[in-house]
This record gives structure tokens, C-alpha cells and sequence, in this order.
């Protein structure tokens, strides 16, 4: 596969079909993956892909404003570009997109012991990207265990719990945020100009380390994200705290698509949730 991901970079790159080359290489402990953003011909040698490359390269699309893009993309990060292109944040002509059919990434927290797949991947059907200029097939399919796991088994257990318990365990868990926003700023689908976290005029809610204001931050952050939300668990790998926003983002994303039938990022053609009217829609309100 990282023969063809590097002939289709070097191609494009030579052709000038594209600005620069959006992909992974190894970390300086040889063991893992980073963003590569390759603009010469003579760098693409640096390029890799294996497990351990986890991160959702969509996120650094709007980091190159009028070039063209050439971005390798495995399933969850073509989720992403499609709510974006959705939304009208990215262009599509702007954009080739080099598909990587994915078996699943590593669980990068898990020291020891045999390598283990991320929890995201483990309830993750498409292996193949939603939209591709190019696919790139596996040469040797690997069957990660995940099709056979419920991917909302952890929001069961908790709508199992009752309100107040549900409270308590939220707050708990937010107690513990430091509010370094990384969550935020990992997050493709974080785009606003403006964050309404930094708002003063008026304050959403208070900018201090507190249960009150963590709780409001990361509610509003959750609701922000109801519809678009393509559980690329980018959020709970990058905060430092442990906190488990998955668990949230998936309740809100097991609610819409009970509600609504609506899962976000398979479709470009596909309207935005909350840019969409259907009578069928439930509450008599909407009549």
C-alpha cells in the first residue's frame, strides 16, 4: 500500500495536480505517526502507513487556504471532509483525495502487551472512505474485531443509570477538565472564527477551571457537534485528562439516528441535520 500511496503523491506533486501533499510519517521514537505535509517531490519517501497512524488529517485542510490539496484519508477522516464539504468549508476541486481502505488503528494509550485496536474502531463499519478520487486497497485483508461489537454498548450502560446518577457521573468525569481545549482544537468540525468559549460579550458561561463552567463548556461543545459529530474520537484521544467524550458524542449521535435516521458524514449530497425540514420529522411542533 505505501508503494502506491507514494507513486499517487509523487504524481500529483510532479503533474502539479496539487500544492502539497497531506499524509503521515514516522515520529521521532520510530514507532509512531505525524502529519507530513510533503511539497517536493524529494520528500515523499517520508511517507508511511501502518496502524499507528491515527490521526484525522482533515483537520489541517483549513490550514492551507487557496492550495491544492492532496490528502491520504482513511474512513473516519473522509467523514469529516464530507460534513465539511457539507457545510461549505472546503471546496471540492481543491481537494484529491487518496482513499486508504482501513482495518483499524492501534489503541495508542495501551502500554504492553499485545497491540490492541482503539475502541472507536471496534464498532466502525466502513473500511472504505465514503468519497475518493483513488482507493487504495489493502493487499492482505486483516479482520479487525469490531463488526460484532455493539458501537453504543458504553451509552447503554449509561441510559441504564438514572438521572441523578447520570448528573453525578458527569460531573465527575468534567471536574477533572483542565480546559486546555484540546479537544477543541483536534477537532476538524471546531471551525468557528470565534469560539464561543472565548466569547465575553456576553459569557456563555464562566472561563474558569470549575465545575460549573466545565460542565457548561462541555455540554455546549457536545451540542455543538449533534449531527455532525462523525466519532473519529479525535476529542478523547488528545485530552489530557482522560475525560470520555465519545461516551457523549455517541449518546447525542445514537439519539439522532433513532430520531431523525440521520448519521452524519455518508453522504455529501445529503443536507446538514439541522439545514433540512421533514413533516415526518417527530414533535407536533414542527406541524
Amino acid at each position: 500500500m505505501i508503494d502506491q500511496i507514494k507513486t499517487k503523491a509523487k504524481e500529483l506533486l510532479k503533474t502539479k495536480k496539487v500544492d502539497i501533499v497531506i499524509g503521515y510519517k514516522k515520529a521521532s521514537d520510530r514507532i509512531g505517526a505525524i502529519p507530513a505535509f510533503i511539497d517536493k517531490e524529494g520528500d515523499i519517501d517520508k511517507l508511511i502507513w501502518d496502524g499507528y497512524c491515527v490521526y484525522n488529517l482533515s483537520n489541517y485542510l483549513k490550514d492551507f487556504p487557496g492550495k491544492k490539496i492532496g490528502i491520504v484519508t482513511k474512513g473516519c477522516d473522509a467523514k469529516s471532509m464530507t460534513v465539511l464539504l457539507q457545510e461549505n468549508q472546503l471546496k471540492r476541486e481543491d481537494i484529491f483525495i487518496i482513499g486508504i481502505e482501513c482495518s483499524g488503528i492501534v489503541d495508542e494509550k495501551r502500554k504492553g502487551g499485545d497491540i490492541a485496536y482503539d475502541e472507536r474502531c471496534k464498532g466502525c463499519k466502513p473500511a472504505t472512505p465514503p468519497i475518493y478520487d483513488v482507493l487504495i486497497k489493502e493487499e492482505e485483508k486483516k479482520q479487525a474485531p469490531r463488526l460484532e461489537q455493539d458501537p453504543y454498548e458504553s451509552v447503554r450502560k449509561l441510559e441504564t443509570k438514572s438521572i441523578e446518577e447520570k448528573f453525578k457521573f458527569w460531573q465527575d468525569e468534567f471536574s477533572r477538565c483542565i480546559r486546555c481545549y484540546a479537544c477543541r482544537q483536534i477537532c476538524p468540525l471546531c471551525y468557528c472564527p470565534r469560539c464561543v468559549a472565548e466569547q465575553t460579550q456576553p459569557a456563555w458561561f464562566s472561563k474558569a477551571v470549575s465545575v460549573e463552567g466545565n460542565f457548561s463548556w462541555n455540554v455546549n461543545r457536545a451540542m455543538h457537534l449533534a449531527g455532525r459529530c462523525i466519532d473519529c474520537g479525535e476529542c478523547e484521544r488528545a485530552c489530557p485528562a482522560g475525560i470520555p467524550l465519545r461516551d457523549i458524542n455517541k449518546k447525542i449521535e445514537k439519539d439522532v439516528k433513532e430520531l431523525f435516521s440521520y448519521e452524519a458524514g455518508v453522504d455529501t449530497e445529503q443536507k446538514p441535520l439541522f439545514s433540512s425540514f421533514d413533516k415526518n420529522d417527530p414533535e407536533d411542533f414542527i406541524k
